[in-house]
């Protein structure tokens, strides 16, 4: 029995169930943040008690647009490095047969 093969094929099904979490994960917690928190963080800033001047109104929607940028780019750089991995995996077994 060739039990390399096994590895590889537990690699691919771990990589793709992965991605498909990951995926649910972002569907989910991208509607929570986008639709829900975020509006009511920017609409707090604009009405808190205390008069929050425009510098830092403005500061703050950046660093709120800065963090978003992030979240969005984060499930994307995860997937590529389960693509690679998954990959590479596929690769070193082709190797491993050649000998």
């Amino acid at each position: 029995m060739d039990k390399k093969g096994y590895s590889t094929a537990f690699t691919w099904v771990f990589g793709l169930v992965s991605i498909f979490g990951l995926g649910i994960m972002y569907i989910t917690f991208n509607y929570v943040l986008t639709s829900q928190l975020v509006p009511i963080i920017k609409n707090q800033v604009n009405n808190s008690f205390f008069p929050v001047d425009n510098a830092t109104q403005i500061q703050i929607y950046a660093g709120i647009d800065n963090y978003m940028i992030i979240f969005n780019l984060l499930p994307i750089i995860l997937i590529v490095i389960i693509a690679a991995y998954m990959f590479f995996a596929a690769i070193r077994k082709e190797r491993d047969e050649q000998f």
